[in-house]
């Protein structure tokens, strides 16, 4: 089932004021999810609670302590509540590692996670748990929550793309003008009078396109054409059960917007050469009084190390030279997440020697790349 492709305010204010626009928006929604061969269900966000799977065997014999009854894999088995020993909720352990301890999500595909909370309702600080394959949570090793009980808020699905949902809301603002019965609604009818040489008829169109999963709207059919010009009445999926599949962790996105200036550092280190003149930092050129820095933060700036051997300044060439190698910044941002890196100028104060002056050059991301990418050659 498709979520709503545009939102009834979209429609515009004649047509959003309508008792039917709701209704509208829906039809128009599924009606387009389904013609276009059910590719794009939109963005859905939902909360759900899961439990982990565990060994059921380990929990036998009588206690006077209290237990809550918990649907598991169909079956109500009892679930010690307080106390302390080995008949106790804490048996739902476990850091992601194993198949009985990851979170695998119900919807697909997975966009964003908003908000993990373990069993007591605390929320799971980001670091400590990544997303796989747009479907399941891991933990990070070593974190100290488990899936047992856990309450996720997530967004999934596939949101059209701009055509469709420019073709969502013709459909929709048609629609409602079919429910008030407005005479200038563009969507093709069955019944179609004829009048010629004095004589009146009706004729009954047969409506063909509609086998061709048409709606009669040309902005309309358009977008179908383009999309599902096979007439698919679903997404296509190949399965191979000789095929393995390697899990991919799905990293956060950059903290800033991408630039020029972004730091992608390669297995055998990187290198980023900048213009004064192109960070506002000629007044370097002439002052010796001043130096750089380069800080690096993670993706949650919760660890940020100096690297002073990693940066260079030359007042001559008006460059600053940054060169990191792969292992510090593999330390501070980890494998997955991107980071990002500030370059600083401090001299101390004229006014008081003792306080450093600091100017923030520039801030950008800093990301890993295992490999040299290919730029393409082209020939005339």
């Amino acid at each position: 089932m498709s979520s709503l492709w545009v939102d009834v305010n979209e429609l515009g204010s004649t047509y959003a004021e309508s008792q039917y626009a709701y209704d509208a928006v829906q039809t128009a929604s599924y009606l387009l999810w389904g013609m276009s061969g059910r590719k794009y269900s939109g963005i859905t966000t939902v909360t759900e609670r899961y439990i982990s799977s565990y060994d059921p065997h380990i929990r036998t014999g009588a206690s006077i302590l209290t237990y809550s009854p918990t649907l598991i894999r169909g079956n109500v088995e009892n679930i010690r509540l307080n106390g302390s020993g080995p008949y106790q909720q804490d048996d739902f352990t476990g850091d992601g590692t194993s198949a009985s301890t990851r979170v695998r999500l119900r919807g697909r595909k997975v966009i964003r996670v908003h908000t993990l909370r373990d069993r007591n309702g605390v929320v799971i600080d980001p670091k400590d748990y990544y997303l796989v394959e747009h479907s399941t949570i891991l933990a990070t090793p070593g974190a100290g929550w488990t899936s047992s009980n856990v309450e996720v808020t997530y967004s999934y699905g596939t949101p059209p793309p701009i055509a469709g949902k420019a073709a969502a809301r013709l459909l929709a603002i048609e629609l409602v003008k079919l429910y008030e019965n407005d005479d200038t609604c563009a969507l093709p009818q069955r019944v179609t009078s004829v009048a010629r040489q004095g004589v009146s008829y009706t004729i009954l169109d047969n409506q063909d396109f509609i086998d061709e999963l048409r709606t009669g709207l040309y902005a309309v059919d358009l977008f179908l054409k383009t999309t599902n010009p096979d007439r698919a009445r679903a997404k296509a999926k190949v399965f191979s059960p000789d095929t393995p599949r390697a899990r991919r962790p799905i990293p956060k996105p950059y903290q800033l917007t991408e630039t020029p200036y972004d730091l992608k550092v390669l297995t055998s280190g990187s290198s980023l050469v900048l213009y004064l003149n192109e960070i506002n930092g000629t007044f370097l050129e002439d002052d010796p009084s001043w130096e750089v820095s380069l800080t690096v933060s993670d993706h949650s700036y919760t660890k940020s190390e100096d690297l002073e051997n990693s940066i260079s300044l030359s007042r001559v060439n008006g460059i600053i030279t940054i060169s990191p190698t792969y292992s510090q910044i593999l330390d501070i941002i980890g494998p997955r997440e991107p980071g990002v890196y500030d370059i600083y100028c401090t001299r101390p104060s004229l006014a008081n020697p003792a306080v450093d002056e600091v100017i923030n050059l520039l801030t950008a991301n800093v990301s890993f790349e295992l490999y040299t990418r290919v730029e393409p050659i082209y020939t005339l």
